[in-house]
């Protein structure tokens, strides 16, 4: 069921994975002629932040040892083109993609690829990104790029780990400024202050941040019976608002013979969206016909979140570590939605009422034990967590009935878990080339879930895990790894929720178990004296306890675990030089496929698991001109697909290529001018939905709805500098 989309991905994966091994390994190139890679934008950058690629002067040169274990990238290698913070250093390690963790249990899982002065930040929420982001560039010494065991004990299950080492009790600060012309008109606002100071023997890092953005959307939808007549056909408007403002900061210290860091972050954003949707019955209309109906959409957002953390760390002249780690974080959302129908247009005929409310709270309180040495090293450690959701969900009718209150399974439920769980890792150099590092896990859980759909269940997980890295080179290395991962329950999924813009409900469900997934993968790291750079990885997944949309006891859809699935695909990275084409020239690759094999348990039918979206391939080219102070770019994001399955409903999203492009110069004043364009020459999607009878899609197909919508494209003018 709707598999072709796969093939095309892989074939062109593997097409830009050869191309890339070809050039990173056939063509010599000048240190000094080349400018490190850089991330494809995400989710998580910041305009003023993302695409700061810097041209290395030529003495600024990374050195490597001669084991090869890891390269170390000056400070200088990284000041050509003035990056704000650590984290535009970071991101502009060749061949290096930031990952920032993943949504694990607990803390010991949920480790990214980046190290700050050798150990993980002492914060889960806040993650790497802003940790990165809150540490000037000027107090950053160093960043070395480790491969392999070298960095495990605080980023275990990584391949490529970048430390970010800093220059102690060094006073700076970083800030930018953005004004961005959205597709209407609009003027939205993004900035952000980051300093550092030492205040007695605290050394210090805080950062604020705020956007306020506002970005249209528009399209249509055309829905259709099972035999393709047209039903009703709308014509939406969508503007929609996002604000945020957040306020960070990390202190550290000598304290108790150690080191004793302490983080803490306070954030509140808000989403509002006014939806207008003007309706045809039975008929595609002409451009000047009248609506028949309107169906109006206000959605209202609020999230206020806290996080505190802190960590203390002492080695022993034994040459034991000790290191402690606590930390607490929780969130006070609100979402409000009110839907209006109106027939004829102006004439009210109902009103819907969603208020939905949730608090989550996590605490987690970690300690290890860890010893060095020239051929072993060991680490043994525990953790305990407490986790929390508080949850409610109310819906109130008014029509021509009147007013009165919709009863929902397990619309107000209380979830709390309390988990624990002993580990140890060993790392084993065997020879110069060959390592081995082992780790094992035991983990034991209580899961308790009240008020309406009550429920109690107890886990335990073995969690295994072993990797064989070999240097074939001092630039070339492999890595085969198989590790047991569970993971993490969203808790809002034990509740009832509902979409008044998709008019879906979906049902909590309070015997949800976390998904096991055990991975195997290979992957290969090359890196030349050319600064190319080339990571591949193959992987293998088998996963049980999948969480999938079914039909619950309560016969209403939502969230279950529904059986085994395998996962497997091809992700590569590549930054590669180009000196013999065009001076300063840079390409860098990211490319990725999926692919799965999932037996849907309603139908009975084969296909893949919900969510995946495939393929994900993104080119970026640009051209530092270093004697001129001038850089210029352009970067393509491929078309993409994701297929959502429900219980009743099988939707699938497309989102078309989009080019974006950049012009820089550090020519003025001091401080980097960047003009950006994004979404050239305009974002567009595209979902298809196809309906069910009876919330089950082993029956009767009842009809469909094509969306589709768009918005244009967006300007931006940053300015950013250090003080």
């Amino acid at each position: 069921m709707f598999r072709g989309h796969h093939n095309n991905g892989a074939v062109t994966a593997c097409f830009l994975t050869a191309c890339a091994i070809h050039i990173a390994t056939a063509q010599p190139v000048r240190a000094q002629d080349q400018a490190p890679a850089e991330t494809p934008v995400s989710q998580e950058d910041r305009p003023g932040e993302t695409d700061e690629r810097t041209l290395p002067p030529e003495t600024a040169t990374p050195q490597t040892p001669a084991d090869g274990s890891k390269q170390v990238y000056p400070k200088a290698f990284f000041d050509q083109f003035v990056p704000q913070t650590a984290l535009g250093m970071v991101r502009r390690i060749p061949g290096f993609v930031l990952d920032t963790g993943a949504e694990l249990r607990g803390f010991g899982g949920t480790a990214g690829n980046v190290l700050i002065d050798g150990a993980r930040p002492s914060a889960k929420s806040l993650g790497l990104a802003e940790a990165l982001r809150r540490i000037p560039s000027s107090q950053v010494d160093r960043i070395e790029v480790i491969r392999g065991s070298a960095g495990a004990g605080e980023a275990a299950g990584q391949g490529v780990i970048a430390n970010v080492i800093r220059i102690p009790g060094k006073a700076s600060g970083a800030f930018f400024a953005t004004l961005e012309r959205a597709p209407d008109g609009n003027i939205n606002q993004f900035g952000q202050a980051t300093m550092s100071r030492q205040f007695g023997a605290w050394d210090t890092t805080t950062r604020f941040n705020f956007e306020w953005e506002r970005f249209p959307l528009s399209g249509t939808r055309d829905n259709r019976d099972a035999d393709g007549n047209p039903t009703l056909f709308q014509r939406e408007d969508r503007p929609a608002r996002y604000r945020e403002a957040f306020l960070s900061s990390e202190a550290r210290r000598a304290f108790a013979g150690g080191r004793l860091t302490l983080n803490g972050q306070l954030g509140w954003w808000t989403f509002q969206s006014d939806t207008e949707r003007l309706g045809f019955f039975g008929r595609i209309p002409g451009e000047n016909d009248t609506p028949d109906t309107a169906q109006l959409i206000d959605f209202d957002e609020n999230n206020y979140s806290f996080e505190l953390g802190g960590d203390w760390t002492r080695t022993y002249d034994s040459g034991l570590t000790w290191k402690i780690l606590s930390l607490v974080s929780g969130e006070d959302a609100s979402e409000d939605t009110i839907t209006e129908i109106q027939t004829p247009v102006g004439d009210t005929n109902s009103i819907a009422t969603f208020l939905q409310d949730s608090r989550p709270l996590e605490t987690i309180f970690r300690t290890t034990l860890s010893r060095g040495g020239k051929t072993l090293r060991g680490e043994i450690g525990i953790e305990a967590a407490y986790n929390r959701l508080d949850s409610s969900l109310a819906l109130r009718i008014e029509d021509e009935e009147g007013a009165r209150d919709i009863d929902l399974p397990a619309a107000s439920v209380l979830v709390e878990e309390v988990r624990g769980e002993a580990f140890s890792n060993l790392i084993w150099t065997v020879s110069p080339k060959l390592t081995v590092e082992s780790g094992l896990a035991l983990e034991a859980s209580r899961l308790m879930v009240t008020g309406g759909a009550d429920n109690t269940q107890t886990f335990t997980f073995l969690k295994p895990s072993l990797t064989l890295i070999y240097n074939v080179a001092s630039n070339f290395q492999t890595r085969l790894a198989a590790r047991r991962i569970i993971g993490q329950l969203d808790f809002s999924n034990f509740a009832a929720s509902a979409s008044a813009a998709d008019d879906r409900f979906l049902g909590g469900n309070p015997d949800l178990s976390p998904e096991t997934t055990d991975r195997l993968s290979l992957s290969v790291d090359l890196r030349t004296k050319s600064r190319a750079a080339l990571n591949v990885e193959a992987f293998h997944e088998w996963r049980s306890d999948v969480l999938e949309q079914i039909i619950l006891p309560s016969e209403v859809p939502g969230l279950g675990n529904a059986g085994t699935a395998r996962v497997w695909g091809l992700n590569m990275n590549a930054s590669l030089p180009l000196k013999g084409v065009i001076r300063g020239g840079l390409l860098e690759i990211q490319a990725e496929t999926i692919d799965s094999r999932f037996t849907d348990p309603l139908d009975g039918q084969i296909r893949d698991i919900t969510g995946l979206t495939n393929p994900v391939i993104n080119i970026d080219f640009r051209q530092d001109l270093v004697k001129e102070r001038i850089a210029w770019g352009i970067g393509y994001e491929a078309f993409n697909r994701e297929e959502n399955i429900f219980a009743d409903e099988i939707s699938i999203e497309r989102e078309n290529g989009q080019f974006d492009a950049f012009v820089e110069t550090t020519r003025f004043l001091g401080v980097k001018i960047r003009l950006r364009a994004s979404r050239v020459p305009r974002q567009e999607f595209e979902r298809t939905r196809l309906f069910f009878r009876d919330s089950d899609r082993s029956d009767d197909f009842t009809g469909s709805e094509q969306v589709d919508r768009s918005r244009g494209t967006f300007v931006a003018l940053t300015v950013s500098g250090q003080f």
